[in-house]
């Protein structure tokens, strides 16, 4: 007797056709189940072979870059012809050497890092360029958002740094129809405060460059040889990165006059790197550079000559006019009590920069807070007048002379 029918109570029969339907849908079921689970481990096995087949790929590559000789690196002096490359390989020298099969030789110019076979000394491949992470650090990743707007009482020193710097970056056909070369750099010097490095900004803005911005004294290293070093791999980046604007502030620190011969030799060597690279590049590689100083007087003459610095551009210390400009333009965002004489506060200003200007605004805005006062009135700009040019006459007033 059967399971079934021994669970089924005493008295009661199940006929054969009901017992064959059971059976047979159980094992449809089981067989149902069968297929799912057997697709479901064909499906495991492709995966696996896949991997395997990849791991395998991975390996028997990884291996043969390991069983390949070692590279030496060198860099690009001279393209020779459409197989032949001259290099330069440190120690040991230069050298000419063929060039791989799939390495075109339009895309090698000089100074380029490449990769060389250590037992053919054959070119296989361009390395990208090597920089210094400090001077990476000096690029500014996000474009300037200073304007021509915010730059008051300069409208001279606008016109002229725009025919040197924007128009041959916007405009390039303009020189090319004229027949003239394009400017390469300009050199703003004036006291400290009157907008050179304000101006500098705004440029870059308009003209939607890459705006680098190194100071003549992170130039100046202790190590023979890693200024000059630094010079040109701010160079290689602003060609990578152009249209590019070099700033270079205090430029006295590393552009001296050598006459006296008294001048650092590290020093002097990192200026004749950057001469070098000045007359190196090509003007028409939208690579422009800006020089900020506030001691025209000591920089070399080598430096200043046409052709690496084609326009010196001065900046005075404001005038009433201008300084009614700039606080006109400091003072727009600031909550104001009607009737403010700017005329009165210019001619009391004396001979303040652009960059106290602001101060005295800021000032201002202090002495209403302190008052719990919500708006900025007359007598708060006079007594921030007051107090910048108490702090004047107490400082040291020699840069200030030297343009008087």
């Amino acid at each position: 007797m059967s399971v079934a029918t021994q669970r089924m109570p005493k008295g009661h029969h199940i006929p054969g056709s009901t017992i064959k339907t059971y059976y047979q849908n159980k094992i449809e079921a089981a067989e149902l189940e069968i297929t799912k689970k057997t697709q479901n481990l064909r499906r495991l096995e492709a995966q696996r072979n896949a991997l395997n087949t990849r791991a395998v790929r991975l390996l028997r590559e990884e291996l043969q870059l390991l069983q390949e000789p070692g590279s030496y690196v060198g860099e690009v002096v001279k393209v020779m012809s459409k197989k032949k490359v001259l290099v330069k390989v440190s120690p040991e020298g230069k050298f000419v050497v063929d060039l791989s099969p799939d390495i075109p030789a339009s895309s090698l110019t000089p100074n380029l890092r490449v990769s060389l076979r250590a037992d053919s000394y054959t070119l296989q491949s361009i390395l990208p360029s090597k920089v210094d992470p400090l001077v990476s650090l000096m690029m500014v990743e996000k474009v300037p958002d200073s304007t021509y707007e915010m730059v008051g009482g300069l409208d001279k020193q606008i016109k002229e740094i725009k025919e040197v710097i924007e128009l041959p970056v916007k405009h390039p056909e303009l020189f090319e129809a004229l027949g003239i070369a394009q400017p390469k750099g300009v050199l703003l010097y004036g006291p400290p405060g009157t907008g050179k490095t304000l101006l500098a900004r705004a440029v870059a803005h308009h003209t939607d460059c890459r705006f680098i911005r190194v100071s003549g004294s992170e130039l100046v290293q202790k190590y023979i040889g890693e200024g000059s070093r630094m010079v040109r791999e701010l160079f290689v980046m602003a060609r990578e990165h152009a249209p590019s604007i070099i700033f270079m502030d205090e430029i006295d620190s590393i552009g001296s006059s050598r006459g006296d011969g008294k001048g650092d030799s590290e020093v002097q060597r990192t200026m004749m790197e950057l001469l070098n690279q000045l007359d190196g590049f090509e003007p028409t590689k939208n690579i422009k550079v800006i020089m900020a100083t506030n001691r025209i007087d000591i920089l070399d003459a080598a430096l200043l000559r046409p052709g690496r610095i084609d326009r010196k551009i001065e900046f005075p210390p404001p005038n009433p006019e201008a300084r009614i400009t700039i606080l006109k333009i400091h003072s727009r965002k600031m909550s104001l009590q009607r009737g403010i004489n700017f005329r009165s506060l210019a001619e009391k200003m004396g001979n303040c920069s652009g960059a106290e200007v602001r101060g005295i605004c800021t000032e201002a805005g202090m002495y209403a807070l302190r008052e719990r006062r919500q708006y900025v009135g007359q007598e708060d700009f006079e007594m921030a007048v007051a107090k910048v040019l108490k702090k004047n006459a107490e400082g040291n007033m020699s840069v200030n002379k030297l343009f008087s």
